[in-house]
């Protein structure tokens, strides 16, 4: 168990590579702290209070003895002690790091689901809750001696057979899950994922660090599965290969699924994001039974694991939940189809093996639905029981406990304007990555809502990366089906000035009128256009008007005239970028833009029928990314 534990405490790692891969390089730090909480604190918990409740003695809800703060004869190690005293002691040792591993990985599920909005404290005392006490009370229904629903419950078990969960798929993933989704639905979206409805692509810093996280979890999964059996002895062995070969087999043929689901029946560009997810998917769906299958088996459930997972994927974003990692369609879907999965596939001599008869030999035993025995729907109707259970126990009293902590703090997630700078910078001292400057656009449609995008460049890159932007939004302007033309307008305050991207600044943050009239330079009396305004998010903005662009450090100022219609940011005369460049104040700066979509030689608004769709979303409703879809729109 000893070896089985360091493997499933390695893949913290892949968690916390899994997740700083998913976030904003503005919540680096951020997002690796909360995964050392997971960690900290789920071994102190655990240690004072959640062994003893999932493996001490008591009744069929909880234990009540004999295991907290590692109390008890069996916790001691005496010279005087016989061999198989301090044997038995030292077995206690090891499975208390064991479950302290696996209760670590139901709490970290969460921290990759809340990230780059959630409050640090508030996310401190749900880690601690959901490792003392919401994780303890199911791992003591399934897996201890005494639980209502343990397959090795003595005398009775539920519907014949107790609740098959080999390595924890309801126990871990439908917890963490679970508690993942109430966070996101009461702490709700990030700033900008879902503009006007539409779900907005947001900023991931490296899918090198998703792959890689998602390799060292598919490696540490061998201990979660393969030493579920706790012991070698008395052909235990064989179960525990052939874990090994269902971990293997779930998670490619998860991946695969995935990969071909999105493939063709969404047409969209193959992410290895979502591959990874499938994967993941696939690894948690055979959890429940890993060592109870055929090959074959494994490979069926792999595959509805990861089409699971695309349905769920999608269906969140539906619903408009931000769930960073999708940790959600992952663990919650994924643990509830891999509780299901033992009651279909299971065989009656690998389960009577690892959980022995439970009731006479000449009865028969037990086995899956689908495998032929005279008891297939027994596991059946225990599985289904302790799933609705577990939902029940998790859904509720982990809505009270955010509840409570949201009353007690008077907030769940961070101030906006701290969010938009990042959790990093505000909380932690700085950023992550000093020789890098970071911006974030904030765009704001015509209809009202916001896209953000972020970039990140070298100090001495940042000019080069403006103008480079400017062409490729100047390209997809190009791509509009506009009819009127502004040429030889200039930018100094002409009667088509209003047509022109208009931007505004204030130092103190707050809403700022802007458009044409005698407040802007240059702007005459001649100017006619509708005036809007913008939310400033956060102090460190640079002043921009009527063509005086900011980008990260620097201030552009395009000297081409303008065109006819929306004049993205940046975008000079025919796709080029002639001008100055300047440094700004400010080492990392929030820029707020505002389209006005008004066509003022036509006559002709953002609304009409024949106009271009807002910045952030094509004309087919799709989410809009100016870096890899430039001639979409």
């Amino acid at each position: 168990m000893l070896f089985g534990a360091t493997l499933v405490f390695f893949m913290q790692v892949g968690f916390a590579l899994l997740e700083v891969g998913s976030v904003s390089i503005r919540n680096t730090k951020n997002t690796l702290f909360k995964n050392l909480l997971d960690v900290c604190c789920g071994a102190v918990t655990f240690y004072l209070v959640g062994y003893g409740l999932a493996y001490g003695e008591g009744n069929g809800f909880a234990g009540a003895s004999g295991g907290f703060a590692a109390s008890g004869d069996a916790f001691t190690v005496r010279a005087t002690n016989s061999i198989s005293e301090n044997g038995d002691a030292a077995r206690t040792h090891a499975r208390f790091v064991y479950a302290f591993a696996f209760a670590a990985t139901s709490s970290t599920i969460v921290s990759g689901a809340l990230a780059e909005r959630f409050m640090f404290r508030a996310y401190a005392l749900y880690s601690a809750v959901i490792t003392g006490l919401l994780y303890p009370i199911v791992a003591h229904w399934a897996w201890s001696a005494d639980g209502w629903a343990s397959p090795t419950k003595p005398g009775s078990r539920l519907f014949g057979s107790g609740a098959v969960d080999f390595g924890g798929a309801c126990v871990v993933h439908v917890t963490g899950g679970l508690c993942a989704l109430i966070a996101c639905l009461v702490v709700g979206p990030r700033v900008g994922r879902f503009n006007a409805g539409a779900p907005m692509p947001m900023p991931m810093q490296s899918p090198v660090f998703q792959t890689a996280g998602t390799m060292f979890l598919w490696f540490g999964w061998y201990g979660f599965n393969c030493v579920s059996v706790q012991t070698l002895s008395d052909g235990n062995a064989a179960l525990a290969a052939k874990a090994a070969v269902a971990t293997t087999l779930s998670a490619a043929a998860g991946g695969a699924a995935t990969m071909l689901t999105d493939a063709y029946v969404w047409p969209k560009k193959l992410e290895p994001r979502r591959m990874n997810n499938g994967i993941l998917c696939g690894l948690v769906a055979v959890s429940g039974c890993a060592g109870l299958i055929d090959p074959w088996a494994a490979l069926l459930i792999g595959a509805v694991a990861g089409f699971n997972y695309v349905i769920a994927s999608y269906s969140l974003l539906v619903w408009h939940i931000d769930d960073v990692v999708d940790a959600v369609p992952v663990h919650f879907i994924g643990g509830a189809w891999g509780i299901i999965a033992p009651a279909l596939f299971t065989n009656e001599s690998d389960y009577v093996m690892r959980y022995g008869h439970p009731r006479s030999a000449e009865e028969g035993g037990i086995c899956g639905l689908f495998m032929g025995c005279a008891s297939g729907g027994n596991i059946l109707g225990a599985n289904v029981v302790f799933l609705i259970s577990s939902v029940a126990w998790i859904g509720v009293t982990s809505w009270i406990t955010l509840l409570l902590i949201k009353k007690a703090l008077g907030s769940l997630r961070v101030k906006v304007r701290d969010e938009m700078k990042g959790m990093d910078a505000s909380q932690h001292g700085g950023r992550s990555y000093t020789e890098f400057q970071t911006t974030v656009f904030t765009f704001k449609t015509p209809g009202g809502g916001e896209h953000s995008m972020e970039m990140r460049v070298r100090a001495g890159d940042a000019a080069k990366f403006a103008m480079a932007l400017s062409e490729v939004m100047e390209n997809s302007s190009n791509g509009s089906d506009r009819g009127g033309s502004s040429g030889g307008v200039s930018r100094g305050g002409s009667a088509h000035a209003a047509a022109d991207a208009r931007m505004v600044f204030n130092a103190e943050g707050g809403a700022v009128p802007f458009g044409p009239g005698p407040a802007g330079p240059g702007a005459g009396g001649a100017d006619a256009g509708t005036k809007s305004s913008v939310k400033i998010v956060s102090a460190d903005h640079v002043v921009v008007r009527d063509g005086n662009v900011a980008y990260a450090n620097h201030s552009v100022t395009p000297s081409a005239p303008s065109r006819g219609g929306v004049h993205p940011p940046l975008a000079g005369s025919g796709g080029s970028m002639p001008g100055y460049v300047s440094r700004s104040h400010s080492q990392s700066s929030h820029v707020s833009l505002t389209v006005v979509d008004e066509d003022a030689t036509s006559g002709r608004s953002s609304g009409s029928e024949n106009a271009s769709p807002p910045l952030g979303i094509t004309k087919d409703g799709d989410p809009f990314d100016p870096f890899e879809d430039a001639n979409r729109t």
